[in-house]
């Protein structure tokens, strides 16, 4: 049970998404709503998060900083709308949102314990850094819990016959890169292996260049006004194209074909995941050639784990397990709350079997509630 006797938060901030989960003492463990990690100065010097700062920054991008997590160790702070912010003000914008939006769930309280999930390579500095973040938002000192070992934790959760000391390859594919890391079960050291241009923002790039080269073909001067039209409304037409491209790869990792609409073209594009493939085989080439030198370095895991934003690509696990040769990598059934499941899992000392909530603060709607 967390310290206090009340509930537990565990929050990943990552380079495009701020993930949570919480445990409520008794066993239960959940995941809480993905907010993005865009952070808005309106005009009025408030910070605004989640889709309010995403929707405003269409039109004002120079009010708006898109990872604010990297911005702790880049320097003292940012300018927004022309005027500095503090780095660590940004991210305890996210913090205080997330524990916002948790708070009715838990009647109104504050979190006893906090788990936070940093990268792994990060040390004592970064994570004072961020400690101090933390403290703005006015949250419990958190325990630390490196990426590779959150996601381990996660997938272990149901694997109690698992032998000590296993060893299990962690390829965490978020939208900034891809990490691997080797892991043994039921320890707290990891090996990181570094991390490529691998994830969800260099696979839009691809995409971008696919788009790019039809767009061209079929309406060169419509293309040119895309990019160089000034003011609003071309800064607004070309994040929605953005936003709806990183939708395109998400559909075409379900679907064989997804239909992408550009502004200015009479009609819209039939964009195919074979095609999709072939422009994004170079960057997940090199998450498979990592993970080989990983096999040819310290052995074979006796589990791939993939997680992450990306991670429900199909192209990336056949890359990965031809790289390992013992089968397809394991994908978790949450890759994007992998790390915080993992996290609240570690936090609690409850001996967590399922990581089903036995009472949810949030009830998110069935597909069928949709339609009705």
């Amino acid at each position: 049970m967390p310290r206090g006797g009340g509930w537990g938060l565990a929050v990943d901030i990552g380079g495009a998404f701020v993930k949570s989960a919480y445990w409520d003492g008794e066993g239960g463990i959940g995941p809480l709503p993905v907010i993005p990690a865009t952070v808005l100065r309106d005009l009025d010097g408030r910070l605004l998060t989640g889709p309010e700062a995403v929707r405003l920054a269409r039109t004002a991008p120079e009010r708006a900083e898109t990872m604010p997590l990297h911005t702790l160790t880049g320097g003292d702070g940012v300018l927004l709308g022309g005027e500095p912010v503090a780095s660590a003000d940004l991210v305890a914008a996210l913090l205080t949102r997330v524990a916002r939006d948790a708070w009715p769930g838990f009647g109104r309280s504050a979190p006893a314990e906090l788990t936070m999930v940093v990268p792994a390579r990060w040390g004592l500095a970064e994570r004072q850094d961020l400690g101090r973040a933390v403290a703005a938002a006015g949250l419990p000192d958190p325990r630390w819990v490196p990426a590779p070992l959150a996601v381990a934790s996660c997938w272990s959760a149901r694997r109690a016959e698992l032998p000590l000391d296993t060893p299990l390859a962690v390829c965490d594919a978020g939208a900034t890169g891809l990490r691997i890391a080797l892991v043994r079960h039921g320890r707290t050291g990891h090996v990181s292996l570094g991390e490529v241009a691998s994830g969800g923002h260099d696979l839009d790039e691809a995409l971008f260049g696919l788009v790019e080269g039809r767009a061209t073909a079929v309406g060169p001067d419509a293309w040119r006004l895309l990019l160089d039209r000034q003011g609003p409304e071309g800064t607004r037409a070309r994040a929605l194209l953005r936003e709806d491209l990183t939708g395109v790869r998400e559909t075409l990792s379900a679907s064989t074909g997804a239909a992408l609409v550009v502004p200015g073209q009479d009609s819209e594009f039939l964009l195919r995941r074979a095609e999709f493939e072939e422009v994004a085989r170079r960057p997940l080439h090199r998450a498979a050639e990592m993970l080989r030198r990983l096999v040819s370095g310290h052995g074979a895991p006796y589990a791939v784990l993939l997680a992450g934003g990306a991670a429900r690509t199909p192209l990336l696990s056949e890359l990965l397990a031809d790289a390992v040769g013992t089968g397809v990598p394991d994908l978790l059934p949450d890759p994007v709350n992998a790390t915080v499941l993992g996290a609240a899992r570690l936090g609690s000392t409850v001996a967590a079997t399922e990581e089903r909530p036995r009472k949810a603060p949030y009830v998110f709607a069935k597909d069928g509630d949709l339609f009705k």
